[in-house]
């Protein structure tokens, strides 16, 4: 998977300790720059009937905040605005000659 540069809304990764975060009411004002390394499924989910679908972000906060360093919210509704804002970059190599 490549890496993705997003913006959140970090008011509940303030107090985040550790599984999958998936507040129902949060803001996509966006005011947190934060990088996207990868998504998984864990949990159970009663009104899916099946897991809950993830993103797995990681924070400039240190490895002392949240799971080492990293952060998992709900994948699919947007939730806190994950998914409005994303950037990622292309690496071309050239030859000079």
């Amino acid at each position: 998977m490549d890496l993705f540069a997003v913006a959140i809304n970090a008011v509940f990764m303030q107090t985040y300790i550790g599984g999958v975060s998936c507040p129902y009411i949060c803001s996509r004002r966006l005011d947190h720059g934060v990088l996207l390394v990868g998504y998984g499924s864990a949990g159970y989910a009663p009104v899916r009937m099946k897991e809950k679908p993830y993103w797995i972000i990681k924070n400039s906060w240190g490895e002392k905040w949240g799971e080492n360093g990293f952060y998992k919210i709900c994948r699919g509704r947007n939730v806190c605005g994950v998914d409005s804002m994303v950037s990622t970059v292309a690496a071309v190599q050239t030859s000079t000659q």
